[in-house]
């Protein structure tokens, strides 16, 4: 992701976040706004948000709705977090890009900030190490359920696993070096044969038991 050009920290206290004077001792351009004042931008282009940690951000070791409706809006990490609270592989998997505890020293803040604002994600190596582990499992048990029929061929097997990973057509035509019409086409038949209408009736023909 690139580079942001502008810090936006989420918060209903109207004196300065001591996270805001971290942020601007580093040169982030960097601005204090309420909830109700954010929803009101359109433009959410260049922007990163903070969204400041209140009892009401993690529900039942998830997160509120309110915050997931604001990550899907603009990429968006959690400051001031409790570590009890907030663990950070579920964090990843919300989509955030990081999360900066409550007891963390001035200059660890001022590097997550940084470092954000770079474009990349702030989390330990052990937290990503672990968290693309799961991700790992995951594929591995999905690629086991998911049997393919004689009735496709080989390319049209290759396609089908593709899209049940979540490749998009120019995705898939770039990793089999072939053309995104040749794609269509493909996947034209495919659904053809497997009666799928979408891609979402595919994936679920394709993980149903085979005879």
């Amino acid at each position: 992701m690139e580079r942001f050009a502008r810090l936006i920290l989420l918060t209903d206290e109207t004196t300065q976040l001591s996270t805001t004077r971290h942020a601007e001792a580093v040169g982030i351009d960097v601005e204090q706004c309420s909830l109700a004042s954010f929803g009101q931008l359109r433009q959410y282009k260049g922007i990163l948000a903070g969204y400041q940690f209140s009892n009401e951000t993690s529900v039942k070791k998830g997160f509120s709705a309110k915050l997931l409706s604001i990550s899907r809006q603009v990429p968006l990490f959690v400051f001031q977090a409790e570590r009890q609270l907030i663990e950070p592989s579920r964090a990843i998997f919300a989509g955030l890009r990081g999360v900066i505890y409550h007891d963390e020293q001035p200059d660890t803040v001022k590097r997550a900030l940084q470092t954000m604002m770079a474009g990349q994600l702030y989390y330990g190596r052990k937290v990503m190490s672990d968290t693309l582990d799961a991700l790992f499992q995951l594929r591995e048990q999905s690629n086991r359920r998911i049997k393919i029929p004689s009735l496709l061929t080989d390319q049209e097997q290759r396609i089908s696993m593709l899209i049940a990973e979540g490749a998009r057509n120019k995705e898939i035509a770039e990793q089999l070096q072939i053309s995104a019409n040749t794609v269509k086409v493909h996947v034209s038949a495919i659904f053809k044969k497997t009666h799928s209408r979408n891609r979402t009736e595919l994936v679920r023909w394709l993980q149903e038991p085979q005879n």
